[in-house]
């Protein structure tokens, strides 16, 4: 059987799979903490949007199929954090896009058993700019 698969990124820093009730518990805190307008229309409108795995780099984070340069040439990194939020972690990772000056921050979900990847990560970002 020949099974087709993704080439393996060799410098990858984090590659996690969710499970469905992981990323619904996630995006469902993640639009409370944006007001409650973002809440209600979570409540209203979200239809079990299947993202099944989150992938980092030292350029790059891709969240299901979207990928966003945080570290590239009209974008700058300019930090990374773990938070703690109740009943999960999370990581943000925060970058200037240079041509339009402006700070955007992306979050993501920690799996449970995986925080010590994600402080590795957070060390290597942090170490490497």
């Amino acid at each position: 059987m020949n099974n087709v698969t993704n080439p393996v990124e060799e410098n990858w820093m984090l590659r996690w799979i969710y499970t469905n009730d992981e990323w619904r518990h996630f995006e469902k805190w993640n639009a409370k903490n944006k007001g409650i307008f973002n809440y209600l229309w979570h409540l209203l409108f979200y239809r079990n949007k299947r993202v099944q795995s989150v992938e980092l780099t030292e350029q790059w984070l891709k969240i299901g199929n979207k990928r966003e340069y945080f570290n590239g040439p009209v974008t700058e990194f300019r930090r990374v954090h773990i938070y703690e939020r109740g009943e999960i972690n999370v990581i943000c990772l925060t970058y200037e896009n240079i041509s339009k000056k402006q700070l955007k921050e992306v979050s993501i979900p920690i799996p449970k058993g995986k925080l010590i990847e994600a402080i590795e990560a957070q060390r290597r970002l942090t170490n490497r700019n």
